[in-house]
Order: structure tokens, then sequence, then C-alpha cells
């Protein structure tokens, strides 16, 4: 009787779940299947749990469970009548239970899901974190006597191979080890651990193979890790952007479990928001006993915060918040009087930023160009999901012929604004810019060069800041410029001077070394140059 009510109310919230979900899809090209939801739903709540206390006993599903498995499965489009995403991420903190899910709904690919070879793939830089996830399959399908009759199970070669079919159906194990990976065209793969990978290679094949698949999917289940520029945190902070809305891609999900900025890591509401399985996986007291730890041993701390909180283990933080960022695009951008311009050169292949800079009654006016070869852009959008393509769609990225920077391109646009503007001064970085800068002086723009070095860029990079928080400064919420705020990450000297850190910063940041090298400008010629007499009088030898 317990075990039906058990069921019931599964079956009732993922009902209401999604009546809720398509209801708030009511005016969007998705929608949720019910059908194939409530099959999902009811399949992996028959299997049974494969450790602890709960071993034996059907599926335990949780309402966070519930909800990915609906948003992941039966998500679709109505346009193309096929599913909407094709990577979700699962970031949650060790022992919440999501070994045993993603076990689960691979099962359900495996079993239920009508696609035609079905191959199903378990990746992880190592061999034993790659079986984790295929060992609660195959102990899942072991309890199940008509799963069972259904497969055949090669424990030596990890691998669960549906009989009969027309067509190879299978899960497999997978590492970054394993001699055969190119070739593979697999249907749903999922990464576990991703933190943990040397680099993102195992990852990328595995991407690239299911191009060609409509529906395929690959599932990312990680906690936080060390590694701040491997693939996991590259992942992590593109989803973050995307469920920010700071870049807009549909067929990304993410379920992000970890604490806001503002959160006290010592408190114990702390770890119960982060912890969505609390008391079932995770229990309280065996927290207070690890916290105990944290208290007492600083790489106890680093430990009991990555694995169980799952923050990232850093001095890596958000210069400016996006909440502070957003809040400061409140009236139309005035550019009527001096305008200062700072100039961000790419190398070659990638975004340069112009940023335009005027202050009107205390108030900083931003404004921004930028410009990326059309090939690079159209390789980044595809290989990076870097949304180069659509920002230009949308007129804030111009698009220049071929496949490395137009620097011709950039000057006659500068000299045309010139025409509108009254640009007193434009500031460059002397490492790659002078070529543009000698053009631009000999049209009779004033240029100036603004080192990228820790003394001159400082300064403004703090009145960046103020100017955010006080909202004395003004933009047009350009996409880009947002983007780059996001990946921001600054370096520190001795002296608690600072610079934008282009090493350490996720993705580009050109906007802001843009707008700093325009405020370095303007405070250039702002500044009264002090006489040195003045200040200390004639000194005589």
């Amino acid at each position: 009787m317990d075990k039906l009510r058990a069921r019931e109310d599964i079956l009732n919230y993922a009902l209401a779940y999604i009546k809720q979900k398509n209801k708030e899809f009511e005016n969007s090209p998705f929608y949720i299947d019910e059908k194939i939801a409530k099959k999902a739903v009811l399949f992996i709540s028959l299997l049974k749990h494969t450790d602890g206390e709960l071993a034996g006993k059907p599926f335990q599903l949780l309402n966070f469970q519930i909800e990915f498995i609906i948003d992941i499965i039966a998500t679709y489009s109505k346009e193309k009548n096929a599913r909407r995403y094709s990577y979700a991420l699962l970031f949650i903190p060790r022992k919440n239970g999501k070994t045993e899910l993603i076990g689960a709904i691979l099962l359900y690919f495996l079993f239920i899901d009508k696609e035609k070879g079905k191959k199903i793939y378990c990746a992880a830089n190592e061999t034993e974190q790659a079986k984790l996830v295929f060992n609660a399959a195959s102990s899942m399908v072991s309890q199940e006597e008509e799963l069972n009759k259904m497969c055949y199970q090669y424990k030596t070669y990890r691998e669960i191979r549906k009989k009969n079919a027309k067509f190879e159906d299978f899960i497999k194990v997978l590492t970054a080890t394993s001699e055969t990976k190119d070739g593979l065209r697999p249907y749903v793969f999922i990464y576990d651990e991703l933190h943990a990978a040397k680099n993102g290679d195992l990852y990328k094949v595995l991407e690239e193979g299911t191009a060609s698949r409509v529906n395929s999917l690959c599932i990312v289940i990680s906690t936080a890790g060390y590694n701040h520029f491997g693939e996991m945190k590259k992942q992590y902070d593109y989803c973050k952007q995307v469920k920010n809305g700071i870049i807009n891609d549909p067929s990304t999900y993410a379920k992000i479990y970890e604490p806001d900025a503002d959160d006290d890591w010592n408190d114990e509401k702390t770890w119960i928001k982060v912890n969505p399985a609390l008391g079932y996986g995770v229990k309280l007291e065996k927290l207070r006993e690890y916290y105990q730890k944290a208290l007492a041993n600083a790489n106890d701390e680093v430990s009991f915060k990555t694995k169980h909180l799952n923050i990232w283990t850093s001095n890596a933080t958000s210069f400016i918040k996006d909440d502070d960022f957003l809040k400061c695009s409140f009236k139309e951008l005035d550019l009527k009087g001096d305008v200062y311009v700072g100039l961000d050169l790419s190398a070659t292949t990638d975004l340069t930023a112009l940023a335009l800079i005027c202050e009107v009654d205390k108030i900083l006016h931003v404004d921004f160009k930028f410009y990326a070869p059309e090939l690079s852009a159209r390789e980044r959008s595809k290989r990076d999901k870097v949304p180069y393509l659509e920002w230009a769609k949308l007129g804030f990225l111009t698009l220049t012929p071929g496949n490395s920077v137009d620097y011709d391109y950039l000057i006659n646009d500068i000299l045309a604004l010139n025409k509108k503007l009254n640009i007193k001064m434009i500031g460059y970085d002397p490492w790659n810019s002078l070529e543009v800068a000698k053009k631009l002086s000999d049209e009779n723009i004033e240029c100036v060069q603004i080192r990228q070095g820790f003394a001159s860029i400082s300064e403004p990079l703090k009145e960046y800041q103020i100017r955010v928080l006080k909202q004395t400064l003004n933009h047009n919420n350009n996409p880009i410029f947002r983007w780059c705020n996001s990946n921001l990450v600054i370096d520190q000297d001795a002296r608690e001077n600072i610079k934008p850190d282009k090493k350490k910063s996720s993705e580009r940041i050109d906007a802001i070394s843009a707008l700093v090298t325009a405020i370095a400008t303007k405070n250039s010629i702002e500044k009264p140059k002090i006489n040195v007499y003045e200040k200390r009088g004639i000194r005589f030898l």
C-alpha cells in the first residue's frame, strides 16, 4: 500500500509539473509531451535502488529528479517535433543521487525510447568513474526479470546490449584511455565528473559524433572542482550565461545547485539549499561532521566547500555582478559632448572592440562597436556556441570578410564616426595597434598610447566598478558588453593594483579592455599636469 501511495505521489507531482510547464510554454515554441513524460517517470519509478539502505526498493524519485527527467526527455519543439535539448548539465554536490538517476535515465533510452540504433555511452576520465553509472544501470536491470530477458549483460566488456534488436542498441563504458574513440555516433552519452577530465578531448569526440542525430543528447553530471581552466569550468560558465539570459541557447539545459554569492557557507540553510536529496542521500549529521573538520583544517575546508556545497574553490570571483551591470541601463545614450574612444584590437581572428564614452551631467555614457572576421565567427558559433552570428543579425556585431581582422574596415568606420561625433582622442595598446593608430593620426585624429599594465589600467578599472555600483555609468545593454563583463576575472599585484586577466577569464573580455582604455584616455586629458616645482618648490644642491 505504501509503495502504491509513493508511486501515486510521484505521478501526481509529475502531472502537476507538466501542467505548470505547458502553461509557461503557451506562447513559446516548446511544449512538454505529456505521454512521453508520464512514461519516463513511471518506468524509472518502477526500477529499484542499487545500494545503501534503499537497495532493492522501488526508485524513490524526489521532486528535483522528476523535474530533470521531464525536462530533458519530454520537452519538445512544436515546429520540429524533436526534443528541445541536445545538452543537459546536472551540477550538484556529492551524494545527491545523481549516479542512480542517470543510470535509470539511460535504461529508459535503451528500453523505452523509440529511436533506432540507440548507441549510449557512459564516459569519464577514468574507468572506475565511468563504471559507476554503468554499474548502477546494470544492477537495476539485474533486479528486473523482464528487463533481464530483453538484454545481454557483458560485465567484462561493461556493456548492456538489447536482444533481437534490428539495430545496435547498447550501453557501453568509454574512457579517455579507450583505444577506439573516433567514428563514434552516440545517440545519448553521459560524462560523469567532467571536472576531473585532464582535457576536453573525449567529450569533444562524443559531442561531434552526435551531430548527425536529430534527438541526440549529451548529459554532463558533475560537482565543482579545482581546475578553473578545464572543460567542466568552461561548460559551467557557459550554462550560467544561458541561465542568466546573457546567451540565448534554447538547446542547452542546466540544473545547478550551488550557493548564491551572498549565502554563508557556514549556515546550515545553505547546506539544505544546495543538497536537494538531503536526508535521502547525504545526511545532515554527516555534513555537520565534515563541517567541524573543515573548521579545523584548511584542506578539509576546501574539500567541504567543493564536494558538499558545490563551490569552485578559487579566488576568481565576479568583479561586477550581472545584477549591478543591468541596473546601469537607465536612459538613452548621449554622445553629443566630448567623446573618448578605447580600442582593443584582436590579434588576427577574433573579436575587436571599440568603446565610445561621453560624460554628461556626471553620468558616463558608454557605447560600443564590435567586429569579427566572418569565417572565424561562423567557426566559433559552431564550435564554442558563442552566438556571434545572432549578435551580427541583431546589429551588435559587424562581420568583416575573410578569416582575419580587416583593419581598414575598422579605420573607415572610425573616420565615419569622427564626422558624426566630437571625438577628442583615441586610446590604444601600443603592443598591437601602432599601425592603426598611425593611420588615424594621419587623418588628424589624436591618438594616445595606453599600456595594459597595472600602472595604467588599475585606476580606470576601479572607476568602472565604482560607476557601476553608484549607477553613474549608462549603457544600452549591449549583449556582447554584458557577455564580456560576465567573463571578467581580475589580476591584482602586491600594492592592490588591478587589471583584467585575459588568461584567467573564461572567455573574451575585449569590451572591458576597450572601455578601460577609453576611461584611461579621458582621464589622461582631464588630470591637470602638476608642475614638480609648484608641488615641492625648487631644491638647491
